[in-house]
């Protein structure tokens, strides 16, 4: 039995590149944009390869450098991954902890986000068997001292 997925993290979505104010605009355009890229290109290669999960593991985005373009985008393909059938399992790191996540948007019917509290352990069943288990547990702040694991 076999399950196939894919493991991102620090996607750092709509990160602000600093040092770049002398790069032409062009090239600038093409290095704003590449976060949304990398993002699309993992949502695209899970949809390619038919996989059964998407393990997102920590700082989609960077801090309070939220857009609600970042968002939006993160969201949809969210949903794409979602309408194929997909899981996703998402940790928030210490750059996007819980209590500073402010997207009021609703998740995708296969999005599961990781309480801050404590481990969770989730099955990922197909056809009633079960093929694997994933764990997770987010950062419920910025700076946490203790061992999450």
């Amino acid at each position: 039995m076999t399950f196939k997925f894919i493991h991102c993290s620090d996607l750092h979505i709509d990160s602000p590149f600093k040092g770049f104010s002398s790069v032409e605009h062009p090239l600038a355009e093409i290095l704003r944009k590449s976060t949304y890229q990398a993002f699309q290109n993992i949502v695209e290669l899970a949809l390619k390869e038919e996989v059964e999960a998407v393990l997102i593991a920590g700082d989609i985005y960077d801090g309070s450098d939220k857009s609600l373009e970042a968002q939006l985008k993160f969201r949809r393909g969210l949903q794409k991954l979602s309408d194929a059938g997909i899981y996703t399992f998402i940790v928030h790191g210490n750059h996007d902890p819980l209590d500073s996540w402010s997207a009021s948007l609703e998740w995708p019917e296969r999005v599961h986000v990781f309480s801050g509290d404590r481990v969770e352990c989730l099955p990922i069943e197909n056809n009633g068997m079960v093929k694997a288990y994933i764990h997770g547990i987010s950062y419920p702040k910025r700076e946490v001292k203790e061992n999450l694991a």
